[in-house]
Parts: C-alpha cells; structure tokens; sequence
C-alpha cells in the first residue's frame, strides 16, 4: 500500500508508522506508549515528535497510511464478486486483527480535527467506495436493498472474520470467496 502524500516520506517516520501499526493492532491506543514505541523503532522520543508531534496525532497517521489504498481494491475493474473479494483479501492482509477496535479506540482521542481525519479516512478509504459499488450492483439489478445497509453486513462479516482464516484452514483469498459467495448468493440451500 502506498502512503498518503501528507505523511512524511524518510525510513524513520516508516518504521515509527510501521512499528506504530503492528503495537496499535496488538495493545490499542491506550496501551501503546511512546517509550516503547521508540524502544522497538530504535529511536530516540525527539526523533518520534519531530515526525508526529504526539501519540494522538501518530495514531491518526498510522490509520490514515494503512487505510490508503483500499479504495483502489474496489475501483479495479473486474465483476461485483471479484472486487469484493479483493476488498476482502486486502483486509485481511492488512489488519491482524478486528478494525472495530481501532475505531472504538477513537474515544481516547481529544482533538476534534484528528477525529475528523479518521472519520473521513474510514469512510473515504473503505465505507464510501464499498457504498459506491454496492450502489452500482443494485442499479444494475445484481444486489437489492440499502447500499448503505449492505456494506455494513459485508464489512461486519469480513471485520468478524479477520485473523481466522488459518483457523478456518483457509488462506486469505479462500475465505474471501466463501464470504463474498454468502453475501451474494446466501447460504440458504433449497
């Protein structure tokens, strides 16, 4: 996945975006501080602000980088399944565990504009394409109902499902298919 322009471009700001997004994932917001976070980058607390200024506004430049290029998943070409499953597979390749809990880690966050950065990530990135192609399948006759609606329960079942794919004895783009073809076709057998 490319990195937003708006984020600083040098091998110190990645590792600290890289690092930051594996801790974030494993600990939350909350759990993560700054002194490991330099620990595990090998780096030096000025180093870390100088790039982000706090632990506030790093998480929200961590979101924003990883949410950068799932779009593109939506808007390849290919049919309503194929792209919902490449959505899909990106997801899982990209998140170790449930997104719903970096969202709700948005409660920790006391400035207005950072909450407003991944809002707009979330919906510019992942919720509004998928609202979009799902938007097309119901003009063309292939989905019925809200788009909103439907992107919910696709997100929701893919968001349910992250980190369980070897569980499931799956590769990532196995249990893509399988949830795309439940979503799609159901799983009602007459």
């Amino acid at each position: 996945m490319s990195r937003i322009p708006s984020l600083p471009e040098h091998e110190n700001a990645e590792r600290i975006l890289d690092e930051g997004w594996i801790l974030f994932q494993q600990k939350g917001y909350r759990g993560v501080s700054v002194d490991e976070l330099c620990n595990r980058c090998g780096l030096t607390k000025p180093t870390l602000y100088y790039y982000f200024q706090d632990k506030e506004n790093l998480f929200v430049a961590v979101l924003e980088n990883r949410l950068h290029g799932f779009r593109a998943a939506l808007e390849e070409p290919g049919t309503l399944s194929e792209r919902l499953q490449r959505f899909a597979v990106s997801i899982f390749n990209s998140f170790q565990s449930e997104y719903s809990s970096l969202l709700h880690d948005r409660e920790h966050l006391k400035k207005p504009e950072n909450l407003a950065r991944i809002r707009d990530a979330f919906h510019n990135e992942m919720f509004g394409p998928l609202i979009n192609l799902l938007q097309d399948g119901i003009r063309r006759g292939e989905l019925d109902g809200s788009a909103r609606m439907l992107a919910l329960i696709f997100l929701g079942s893919v968001n349910n499902l992250i980190g369980k794919a070897q569980e499931l004895g799956m590769t990532h783009e196995q249990l893509a298919e399988k949830i795309t073809g439940y979503f799609l076709k159901g799983v009602y057998k007459k």
